[in-house]
């Protein structure tokens, strides 16, 4: 009689054993090819620094730095359990850096952060066990240290921070939290939610034509240039929700609320710059007035240094860029930018009935706070640094209805300054344009 005989299986002993490793040969050959790539790209921009060369040739060094960190990363995505593989992506990475032509600021940031991390995930694995689980715990108790401060470093007069955390916050915390972008999550919105930005540009194209016109404040006449006009509104719906949970629109408002830091407040007369922006000001106000119910202290917002010097001329470049057609185009065109700070409505406004039997609009224009933060041209340069209204706020402000309305052709129940600032007219020009047809800004893209 046949008996069974049982199978003898052997089990795997390690994970090595179950899975066997890529080759070390293949892995390495892998990740110096990415490196050797990057190095192409490296040489390449140093050589840009001595002679000149044609512009397409920016576009090569991407690629090549682009395909040396796929082929790099790949390696290291093999064999990750070896921290000579991390050293030799942090290398390429750092090579890479310095392969990228220095108008990919961005590209740059992100290999930078590759090669601290690199560095960091070499150094774990190389050193023993159990120092490497204190690196790791160390850093896990630094990071929530950071989320529990920012939860708690928000302070009022009637509930003030405790002076640690202020300290620990403002020195340690903030630009960590800030670069990783876990810092405005953790500040609650109460009692009342900040006011949200939008921003407007105007795009000014050149066309090579002069007309006689007359100057709305010396009455004398002059020749001027004629523009082709483009408004743009960042963001807006439904164009820039790309997603069904519109987190595509969030995050470009996130980004709108970047220019939004600044110094309002800083209208002191002891102060000679400061007094001298508030007296050109002061010069302008026979066409634009002041805002009848914002104190003239927050009615100029200075923005942060890296708002002015990195951010406006970012923007000014891609729209320029993105809404031309061609080179020769984007040289001709310029492109003013308003942030409009929407006001949120009062319960109280919003719930009561207007004299006609209507509901306040929370969109109404006069709800938009347009503040001008320069012309630029495609190159992102500040046109007129000493332009009167530069940084200051120039108001939506509400209208009484005439009696003829609506057969009256001033039947705009606002005066838009905004316009008039941006397309060089007259409040009566701007309260007698359509709005449809494109002549000012029409407010309800902002719906």
């Amino acid at each position: 009689m046949e008996h069974d005989t049982a199978a003898v299986v052997h089990l795997p002993r390690s994970a090595a054993e179950a899975v066997p490793p890529w080759p070390t040969p293949l892995v390495v050959r892998l990740a110096v090819s990415g490196l050797l790539i990057n190095g192409i790209a490296a040489v390449l921009g140093g050589i840009h620094y001595l002679v000149s060369f044609p512009p397409w040739l920016d576009g090569v060094r991407v690629l090549l730095v682009l395909a040396g960190c796929i082929l790099t990363g790949a390696a290291l995505s093999w064999r990750a359990e070896v921290w000579w593989t991390w050293g030799l992506a942090a290398a390429t990475a750092l090579v890479g850096w310095a392969g990228l032509p220095e108008t990919w600021d961005s590209y740059r940031l992100v290999l930078g952060v590759a090669v601290a991390v690199a560095l960091g995930g070499a150094l774990l694995l190389a050193v023993p066990k159990t120092w490497r689980l204190a690196a790791i715990s160390l850093y896990l108790l630094f990071h929530f240290g950071g989320i529990f401060l920012a939860t708690t470093s928000p302070h009022t007069h009637n509930y003030p921070a405790p002076m640690v955390t202020i300290q620990l916050y403002t020195r340690l915390y903030h630009p960590y939290l800030q670069f990783i972008y876990m810092r405005n999550a953790y500040h609650f919105y109460s009692p009342e939610p900040g006011p949200a930005s939008l921003l407007v540009f105007l795009l000014r194209t050149d066309t090579g034509q002069h007309v006689q016109a007359v100057d709305p404040q010396t009455g004398n006449p002059y020749e001027r240039k004629v523009y082709k006009h483009q408004w743009v509104v960042m963001p807006r719906r439904p164009d820039d929700v790309r997603d069904p949970l519109g987190l595509s629109y969030y995050r470009r408002l996130s980004l709108t609320e970047q220019l939004a830091r600044g110094s309002p407040g800083v209208i002191v007369p002891e102060i000679f710059e400061k007094s001298e922006v508030q007296a050109r000001r002061m010069t302008r106000l026979g066409l634009i007035p002041l805002h009848p119910t914002e104190p003239i202290g927050l009615q100029y917002r200075l923005p942060n240094s890296d708002v002015m010097r990195y951010l406006l001329p970012s923007y000014a470049s891609h729209v320029i860029l993105y809404h031309t057609p061609d080179v020769q185009t984007a040289a001709r065109t310029t492109v003013k930018i308003y942030r409009l700070e929407h006001r949120t409505l009062r319960v109280e406004t919003f719930a009561a009935r207007q004299p006609d039997g209507s509901y306040a609009s929370p969109f109404h224009p006069t709800t938009y706070l347009p503040f001008f933060m320069g012309e630029f041209d495609a190159n992102g340069e500040l046109i007129h640094p000493q332009d009167e209204l530069l940084n200051w706020l120039v108001p939506v402000m509400p209208r009484e209805p005439r009696p003829n309305d609506p057969d009256d052709p001033f039947r705009k129940t606002y005066l838009d300054y905004m316009s008039v600032h941006a397309l060089d007219l007259t409040p009566q020009q701007v309260l007698r344009a359509d709005e449809s047809a494109g002549e000012v800004f029409n407010w309800s893209l902002l719906r």
